[in-house]
């Protein structure tokens, strides 16, 4: 057993090729999704060598970030949206398809058990209390998944108006709306929550709140260097609604990036 997951791999990017030939319309969000996926087994990657992690836990991770998404290219031909609550929980869609497609099967039980189990509950706002090799591989993988949607989110929003409804959530792209529990969480040092979006600019605020659950030092250290929280944060307007929750966020990568 090793950390060798090219079989994996392979399976992977063609089961995706397999969902984009299938959709008629727009491709451009089961990109979005594939390059996420590679991009989050990298930053997991990083973030298992970086920690010293060893067998069976560093391939518990790599496999996880691997398949962490694997519905969301069914979720998104089903149901033509990536939001769970309009559609499905696509954790637990994606223990469905890794099972439906014996994906794990040649794998040692202890390795396929907590791997559905990460892939199962990554999406949730917050853990419950697991046992040590099930805490510690759900965190890699949800500090690498959000270590990239840094850089999805990052892109999309430095690029031309109008944003994808699809990337922003359907959020409004107005510069006056906030939402107060958002700007609660930023300012108290506290993850904000999907469910307290009310524009485009709550959803920098709340992706600069990551910060705050970043689990290892590997993952701190790539949030502030990436420079993906900084783009993101600094062009919140100066007199808008958002500009003191953003100060104080900004000062918070500051603080951390000196230890680094």
């Amino acid at each position: 057993m090793d950390s060798d997951i090219s079989f994996h791999l392979t399976w992977f990017q063609s089961y995706a090729a397999a969902m984009r030939a299938r959709e008629q319309e727009d491709p451009q969000p089961l990109d979005i999704k594939l390059r996420h996926s590679l991009a989050v087994l990298d930053k997991a990657r990083c973030i298992v060598t970086a920690e010293g992690f060893v067998q069976p836990l560093s391939r518990i991770c790599l496999l996880a970030a691997l398949y962490h998404d694997v519905a969301r290219f069914e979720q998104f031909l089903r149901y033509r949206t990536f939001r769970d609550a309009l559609s499905c929980n696509h954790g637990h869609m994606g223990v469905v398809i890794l099972k439906r497609e014996a994906r794990l099967v040649a794998e040692e039980d202890l390795v396929r058990k907590n791997v559905l189990a990460v892939v199962g509950i990554h999406n949730r706002f917050s853990l419950p209390m697991l046992p040590p090799l099930l805490q510690a591989a759900a965190q890699v993988v949800r500090d690498a998944d959000k270590l990239d949607i840094m850089r999805v989110m990052d892109e999309h929003l430095s690029g031309p108006r109008p944003y994808s409804p699809t990337v922003v959530l359907s959020q409004p792209d107005n510069p006056n709306i906030a939402g107060a529990e958002v700007l609660q969480a930023a300012l108290e040092g506290r993850v904000a929550a999907y469910a307290h979006l009310r524009s485009v600019n709550d959803f920098r605020l709340l992706l600069g709140t990551w910060l705050f659950e970043m689990h290892f030092a590997e993952s701190r250290r790539l949030f502030v260097q990436d420079g993906h929280a900084y783009r993101l944060l600094q062009a919140l307007p100066d007199d808008g609604p958002h500009a003191r929750a953003r100060d104080a966020l900004l000062a918070r990568l500051d603080a951390v990036a000196e230890h680094f």
